[in-house]
């Protein structure tokens, strides 16, 4: 996965949903060191990185308050994809997996980075609602 395929993958899975749920899309930092794409609103800033040379994906849910992000070291204001599985996962229906399932049927991936990027989008786009209703 490049710096291209990073931003259209990000676009095509993540954007959609965010948007609906009230965030907006920050401009994509591509570098030869990391990629990253944030998508803000008022109570809440998702950070979805990617690091090509360690092939390692963060995505970081930061709470906001008066404007100031929660500190990235403190798990319960600032979860990570993985917190946010093992908590709202188990609750999780067949029947939502499933329309999960269908929303990113037209998102095509072509290596197995651009599959992790794509998995982490779909899982986000199930836990994240019932993260920020909770």
């Amino acid at each position: 996965m490049n710096g291209n395929d990073f931003i259209r993958i990000t676009n095509q899975a993540f954007v959609p949903f965010l948007k609906d749920l009230g965030f907006v899309v920050e401009a994509p930092l591509v570098s030869g060191r990391y990629y990253r794409v944030n998508f803000t609103r008022n109570d809440y800033v998702i950070s979805v990185s990617y690091e090509p040379g360690d092939e390692v994906l963060f995505v970081i849910i930061f709470s906001c308050e008066d404007g100031e992000l929660s500190n990235i070291d403190d798990r319960i204001k600032t979860p990570r994809l993985a917190d946010l599985n093992r908590e709202y996962m188990p609750i999780i229906t067949d029947t939502e997996h499933i329309e999960n399932c269908k929303r990113f049927e037209s998102v095509i991936v072509n290596d197995k980075e651009e599959s992790l990027l794509l998995k982490a989008a779909k899982e986000l786009c199930l836990v994240l609602p019932k993260y920020l209703c909770s």
